[in-house]
């Protein structure tokens, strides 16, 4: 917030056009996130999940729950599946005695990256389908070349797979005590079933509200209060049960939307100071009009940006560059703006400010006794974003060498 502060100062964003560049619906989808994680937590939920998945074992268990916050990120944005996942993530590796700093933030990795497969995925997908005309099958197969859906789902899972082996050969600490594999996976738990029903019926009910919100024309913040409003209202009306509903509450996050916001308006300056359309010059400059050779470098550089800029703003910015450019070359705009997106979705799970769900599964650990720093998260981003770089960057070649 500071660093958007001193931006807007400088003058590199004009401060009325600070609403165009943070958003507040997504912001108001996060905090809320944050409380029905609250409630998916003290409700058993996740304890009743992570005891059934830990039977797997270690690695196993810990790579199917990757592959399945993954898989939910076809349909959804990854914050909620961050927020969805996270408490079951670290019920789970507590339980199999792996890292759970890795598992937690493999969670929000995987469903970072998944987002772009499909247009309805994750905002940088949806922008590049409306710019450029595309339908939902031209992610899967474009003129007959497999296409994003293949690219970053093969990489997820290399990706998944290494983060897997990680968690598993890394000592597992919290607070500097070792924690080793419990015996709970056959335990009974006394949870309240009416108390599980009412969260999984209102989690599912925002969950199918996001997925059809492009019809009905709702906003994030509407499906996510419909969560928390109605698990919060049939637990004070019908149980009375303040107790449940002050503890769900108390684990809210204001922490991350603020975050957010400094990023909005940082990647806004991005746009504003012309960087993209000098970054576009140097690309084509450098690449001496090649197609393959600008294909490869938009990946590379895109990567790098996505690390350090929200890749939101940075791929609305870039398309009519990428427009432009594959112009003069003579290319299909559409093989340009698959590197770009493999760039920067997967880019954008190289550091925690990359993406909205990174921060929000190192603000979830923090708050829960796992602080994350830097050093810590980059331990576990680089062999991911590394693996799934390379394995997207293949299927690409491949496909349209």
């Amino acid at each position: 917030m500071a660093l958007a502060c001193l931006v807007v100062l400088a003058g590199a964003v004009d401060p009325s056009k600070l609403p165009h560049y943070v958003n507040l619906d997504v912001l108001g989808l996060v905090y809320l996130m944050s409380i029905v994680t609250g409630y998916l937590e003290i409700s058993g939920v996740a304890e009743l999940v992570a005891a059934r998945v830990s039977k797997l074992g270690g690695k196993q268990a810990v790579f199917w729950m990757l592959m399945a916050s993954g898989g939910l990120s076809l349909l959804l944005e990854n914050v909620s599946v961050v927020y969805l996942f996270a408490p079951v993530a670290l019920k789970l590796a507590q339980r199999v005695g792996v890292d759970p700093v890795a598992v937690v933030v493999g969670v929000a990795l995987s469903s970072d990256m998944a987002g772009s497969a499909t247009m309805i995925g994750d905002p940088p997908a949806i922008i590049t389908a409306g710019y450029l005309n595309l339908n939902f099958m031209d992610f899967i197969i474009y003129k007959g070349r497999p296409s994003m859906f293949f690219y970053t789902v093969a990489a997820m899972v290399a990706a998944c797979m290494v983060v897997a082996t990680l968690a598993a050969r890394r000592a597992t600490r919290a607070g500097g005590h070792s924690i080793k594999p419990n015996n709970e996976g056959n335990a009974v738990f006394a949870v309240d079933r009416v108390f599980l029903l009412e969260v999984t019926v209102f989690v599912i009910a925002k969950i199918v509200l996001l997925s059809i919100r492009d019809q009905i024309h709702i906003p994030l913040t509407l499906a996510a209060l419909v969560a928390v409003g109605g698990i919060t209202l049939t637990r004070i009306l019908i149980h009375r049960d303040t107790r449940s509903v002050k503890e769900a509450i108390s684990k809210h996050d204001i922490e991350t939307p603020l975050f957010l916001a400094g990023v909005f308006v940082i990647s806004g300056a991005f746009v504003e100071t012309g960087l993209a359309s000098q970054l576009a010059n140097l690309l084509l400059s450098i690449s001496g009009g090649d197609v393959r050779r600008l294909a490869l470098l938009l990946i590379a550089v895109s990567v790098l940006a996505s690390a350090v800029i929200y890749n939101t703003p940075y791929v609305a910015a870039m398309l009519p560059v990428v427009v432009e450019l594959a112009r003069n070359v003579g290319a299909d705009p559409v093989m340009l703006a698959w590197a770009l997106l493999i760039g920067a979705t997967l880019g954008g799970t190289l550091t925690y400010i990359g993406a909205m769900g990174n921060y929000a599964a190192v603000r979830f650990l923090a708050a829960r006794g796992y602080p994350v720093g830097f050093t810590k998260f980059a331990s576990i981003s680089v062999p991911f974003t590394l693996v799934s770089v390379l394995i997207g960057t293949i299927l690409y070649i491949i496909s349209w060498w």
